[in-house]
């Protein structure tokens, strides 16, 4: 039997061993451990050391703010960013997510990669409306933060 049945080119067989995967090709696909179910996209970001989300008290407010928005925690997400191992980037957040509104309670925008945003106020990044505010608990515990907090939430996530 004469027949070539593998013809290979001598010159090409280290071009055509496989490679070893890269960086990036190694990185898995992140997978963030949340609270809610994210349906219409409004994402909460914390940072708490001592709780899973939020203290109870702070996690019964934001239900019941939930509630007189007429949403539940079917429509939004919270991530506790004090939960993770390391902090994530912008981009990983904005493609897990996808998120149309980014609520930072308490903690700071630069902690994702964002730009620093003043505290109560509302900026528009890449078609992301991004509110940073204070904590539940320390709206709990002041009043002129949480009339603040109430009348920036109603209109941006109406």
């Amino acid at each position: 039997m004469s027949e070539t049945i593998f013809d290979i080119d001598e010159g090409e067989v280290g071009d055509n061993l496989l490679k070893a995967p890269t960086q990036e090709e190694r990185e898995q696909v992140l997978d963030f451990v949340f609270y809610g179910k994210n349906k219409r996209n409004h994402l909460f970001l914390t940072f708490e050391a001592h709780h899973e989300f939020m203290s109870e008290m702070a996690l019964d407010a934001f239900t019941k703010t939930l509630q007189a928005l007429k949403l539940t925690l079917d429509d939004v997400a919270v991530l506790n960013l004090g939960a993770l191992p390391s902090a994530p980037k912008k981009e990983e957040i904005i493609s897990f997510f996808n998120p149309k509104t980014m609520v930072f309670l308490g903690t700071s925008s630069q902690s994702v990669g964002l730009d620093d945003i003043s505290a109560k106020t509302v900026v528009e990044h890449g078609g992301i409306r991004i509110f940073h505010t204070d904590t539940f608990d320390e709206m709990l515990a002041d009043g002129e933060k949480k009339r603040i907090f109430w009348t920036t939430i109603k209109t941006l996530l109406a």
